[in-house]
């Protein structure tokens, strides 16, 4: 099996497999020695914010000369994103390999499993046999019921900023998908959680009922090159007025494994949060282009507010996906551009162009629509003058335009 040949074999393994739940995944790692068992892990859930806190904890052990593995979905421009140690992807050699391995324990065992869960295996497997001290593991969606909830330990549970998203599966209310979150807390284990409002006393309930230690994140206050937290200033490099918050819950993250007799020093801190990178937050990819993948509201509230902060003109390039609460997000942000140009990509679930349009237009917004993601990239620079071109709606989108922008660099 080679690389293509890989890929092409895990995007056509379904979705959802029955029997739903588990099962076959331990199943399947049984059968593979549980290399789960035998990893050290910051197990990470949440609506928003995930991506970044994973992105900094990593960078911190790394830059405290862990081996560090790095775990997270979904990628924007190769899969191979998914699956990292020390910030490095794992190769196209590696991930053929391993998943011609797990295919065939899988078949041998008839231990067959959904797409997410065959990945999973993929990466504990890949993150034991390259001897990682330490795994960062995102949740891909919930918690309790999530693939990744197969570990039988984590040394942090953590739960991120939680809003409304993927209701068809976690829930329709708040209350809902936070128990679902809450699902990966280990009993008699440590819990660190982003300042969840009104949310923060089912959080302790859950807390208390697995005897877990829980530490809330304090406030974290934005500075011109970074943020102070606990009175003490820190550099950020990654930009978005949410980030600082996201990067206090990774100190206390780091925190916590400090009193676990786990040596990450002070310079080490430091340096990571000075060069970290996550794509599509809030990400410059030129001095007047910015690329986000919020895809909810409490996502593209954060980079409306983010946005403002910048007190200049702002052209938007939006697309989403239809199964999404795209006539909340298109409501809120849409009025603070001069123009917006909708666009699509080019798969079943992309909401249409047209539907954007619509909405914005219902709000007096100046809309655009260009169905070629590059020729509407031009077009929004060429509109935005001394202003800003955000890229916002999808991480698909995302993904698209910053392959767009690469290119374009060469």
């Amino acid at each position: 099996m080679n690389y293509n040949e890989a890929i092409d074999y895990i995007h056509k393994i379904p979705k959802f497999r029955r029997p739903l739940g588990n099962a076959n995944l331990k199943a399947l790692l049984g059968a593979l020695n549980n290399p789960q068992d035998k990893l050290s892990f910051i197990h990470i859930a949440g609506t928003n914010g995930k991506g970044s806190t994973a992105a900094i904890t990593a960078e911190i052990l790394k830059k405290s000369g862990f081996g560090t593995g790095l775990f997270t979905s979904p990628f924007l421009e190769v899969f191979n994103e998914r699956i990292r140690i020390n910030g490095e992807s794992i190769s196209d050699a590696d991930l053929a390999a391993y998943t011609s391995r797990i295919k065939q324990t899988m078949e041998e065992n008839k231990a067959y499993v959904s797409e997410f869960a065959f990945v999973t295996a993929t990466a504990f497997l890949y993150f034991f046999e390259k001897k990682c001290d330490i795994v960062v593991l995102e949740v891909g969606m919930g918690g309790r019921l999530d693939a990744t909830n197969v570990i039988p330990d984590s040394l942090v549970s953590v739960i991120c900023k939680i809003g409304l998203d993927h209701t068809q599966y976690l829930g329709n209310s708040i209350e809902e998908i936070t128990a679902e979150k809450c699902g990966i807390i280990r009993r008699g284990g440590t819990v660190v959680s982003y300042p969840n409002g009104s949310m923060n006393n089912l959080i302790s309930d859950y807390a208390k009922k697995m005897n877990a230690e829980l530490i809330f994140a304090e406030q974290a206050y934005p500075t011109e090159n970074g943020f102070m937290y606990k009175e003490k200033k820190y550099p950020l490099s990654l930009k978005g007025s949410y980030q600082p918050q996201n990067a206090a819950v990774s100190l206390e993250i780091i925190n916590s494994l400090l009193k676990k007799g786990i040596n990450i020093p002070e310079r080490a801190v430091t340096d990571a949060l000075k060069s970290v990178q996550w794509a599509a937050r809030f990400e410059f990819v030129s001095d007047n282009v910015i690329i986000d993948g919020g895809h909810n509201i409490d996502g593209i509230k954060a980079l409306k507010k983010s946005l403002l902060d910048l007190k200049c003109d702002i052209v938007l390039v939006m697309a989403m996906m239809s199964d999404k609460d795209y006539n909340t997000c298109i409501r809120e942000i849409a009025p603070i551009a001069k123009t917006v140009i909708a666009t699509e990509i080019q798969m079943p679930r992309c909401l249409s162009s047209d539907k954007i349009k619509e909405i914005a237009d219902s709000m007096n917004v100046n809309t655009i629509v260009n169905n070629n993601i590059a020729d509407a990239l031009k077009t929004a620079l060429s509109l935005a003058d001394s202003g800003i071109v955000c890229v916002c709606g999808s991480l698909y989108l995302a993904g698209e335009a910053r392959r767009i922008f690469r290119k374009n660099e060469k």
